[in-house]
């Protein structure tokens, strides 16, 4: 009677009459609206590739002298719902030139898009680049997108005419019984009133246990909070651009062993003049030794002087290629960078995708 009884409650649920059509309608029902909903969607496509020469002839205690080439190519393919909605995914191969691997890391590319009049949000592994390209090398130095080219997380930016203001999450590390869970969560924005502006970033990096903690492993929180007012002339003058701004910066280090914590803070200005492809740039700091972990080094130093002469010969929608030659101010020594930088960006849409 059991068997029975089992036997008639299987074949019931597989054809679903309870209150409603058999399964075979469902089915027939599925393929016919399926057709349709697929040809509502359409397949979009982009190609980039990033190059990268970085020759760094450091003099400096906090610094190491080393030279990084190489490129990222990264195919990547979306299924595009309608002007707002697409879903991406594809890899960014690293490729370090002198290696004798065919590529030194693949990172996955997988995540939801969403871009609207005022808003766009990201979710999943994502481009560093396209949403934190501009942060302060103070706060993100250049080689960490050479190495740690993606966001793993979050990423929500509301912009209009006057105004842009982003938060975002990337989770750099899962725990386990060796790694530490780490994560970063900050935001950046900028507001226009004229030609004046002010820029902010801040974020947190939280630096936790591993599964299996050692007695002396600890807990840290590392973070920044950076704010700068500036004037842009220009739009008044004949340079594509002439700035100058003037702000602080401040860190927050805290180690969960003593719970203090430690803000170091100081003044930084700095002067940019840009024409038919020529700038200059300089960034000026005074203040106290910051240890941001993502940051770059020479803000370990009270007093740091930068100076950046770049062209950039090669501008294109799709292809942009810069030459830069930076000297380091910085501990009574001079050191100097070469960098060239090249972009490519092919795609389904066009080069002025957003």
């Amino acid at each position: 009677m059991f068997e029975k009884s089992r036997r008639n409650n299987l074949s019931n649920t597989l054809n679903c009459r309870h209150e409603g059509y058999p399964y075979s309608w469902v089915l027939i029902i599925i393929f016919i609206l399926l057709p349709n909903v697929i040809r509502a969607q359409y397949f979009d496509w982009e190609l980039t590739l990033y190059g990268f020469a970085d020759n760094r002839e450091y003099k400096s205690e906090v610094q190491v002298p080393q030279t990084f080439f190489g490129t990222q190519f990264s195919p990547e393919l979306g299924l595009q719902f309608d002007s707002l909605h697409t879903i991406r995914v594809g890899v960014n191969a690293l490729s370090e030139f002198g290696s004798n691997k065919f590529t030194d890391k693949v990172y996955p590319l997988l995540y939801y898009r969403f871009i609207g009049d005022k808003y766009k949000f990201l979710f999943g592994s994502f481009s560093r680049h396209n949403v934190l390209a501009n942060a302060p090398q103070a706060i993100f130095y250049d080689s960490v997108y050479y190495f740690r080219p993606n966001i793993n997380g979050i990423y929500w930016k509301y912009y209009s005419y006057f105004f842009s203001q982003s938060v975002y999450l990337d989770w750099t590390s899962r725990q386990t019984e060796k790694r530490r869970e780490t994560f970063i969560i900050g935001g950046h924005g900028k507001y226009h009133l004229g030609n004046l502006f002010v820029y902010n970033h801040m974020y947190m990096y939280h630096y936790a246990k591993t599964a299996d903690p050692l007695p002396n492993e600890f807990i840290r929180d590392n973070g920044v909070l950076y704010l700068n007012v500036g004037y842009d002339a220009g739009s008044i003058t004949t340079f594509d651009s002439l700035s100058i701004s003037i702000g602080g910066i401040q860190s927050y280090e805290r180690s969960r062993n003593d719970m203090v914590w430690h803000t170091p803070y100081g003044l930084i200005i700095e002067a940019i003049a840009e024409y038919k492809g020529f700038g200059i740039r300089n960034i000026l700091y005074n203040g106290q030794g910051h240890h941001l972990d993502w940051g770059d080094p020479f803000y370990r130093l009270k007093r740091y002087n930068r100076l950046d002469f770049y062209f950039t010969p090669i501008y294109f929608p799709r292809v942009k290629g810069r030459f830069g030659i930076s000297m380091h101010f910085a501990e009574g020594k001079i050191s100097h960078q070469q960098q060239f930088l090249l972009n490519i960006n092919l795609n389904s849409t066009g080069p002025n995708k957003n």
